[in-house]
């Protein structure tokens, strides 16, 4: 059975950012890519507990920052791919972190791809696309 990556349009991208403003700056990235503002979903913190209450048909996309305040997005990670629904999610990280140990950590703990903060505009909409076409992207941009 082949998986078809949904267009950006109709991609739906779940956003866990605890900071206003890079959560205000990464969906204005998400609009300017081409996905359509309902398609765009929030949260200041945990994805699980927002996936199974409002998102239980899932999303195409995480996009998880590592520093969180409760749980970081490791922990967040590992309760997503614990649980059987959200095994096959993909989870790109998000950090300011950007040193080569950092990215290795990330994925050595299962991410699908790796963004560095600050997000570079103009090659933030061709990551995207590559990420929803199923490609695990490894950039401190």
């Amino acid at each position: 059975m082949t998986t078809v990556s949904p267009s950006t349009q109709e991609a739906r991208i779940l956003v866990v950012e605890d900071d206003p403003n890079n959560r205000l700056v990464i969906t204005r990235l998400l609009r300017l890519a081409g996905v359509a503002p309902e398609n765009i979903f929030e949260t200041e913190s945990d994805a699980a507990e927002y996936l199974r209450a409002h998102l239980p048909d899932g999303v195409d996309l995480v996009l998880l920052d590592l520093q969180l305040p409760k749980k970081d997005g490791y922990e967040i990670l590992q309760e997503l791919r614990d649980d059987p629904i959200w095994t096959k999610l993909r989870v790109v990280a998000l950090t300011a972190n950007v040193m080569r140990q950092d990215v290795e950590r990330a994925r050595a703990a299962g991410f699908d791809g790796f963004i560095g903060k600050p997000i570079d505009g103009r090659r933030f909409s061709d990551v995207l696309h590559r990420l929803l076409g199923g490609e695990s992207v490894w950039t401190v941009m």
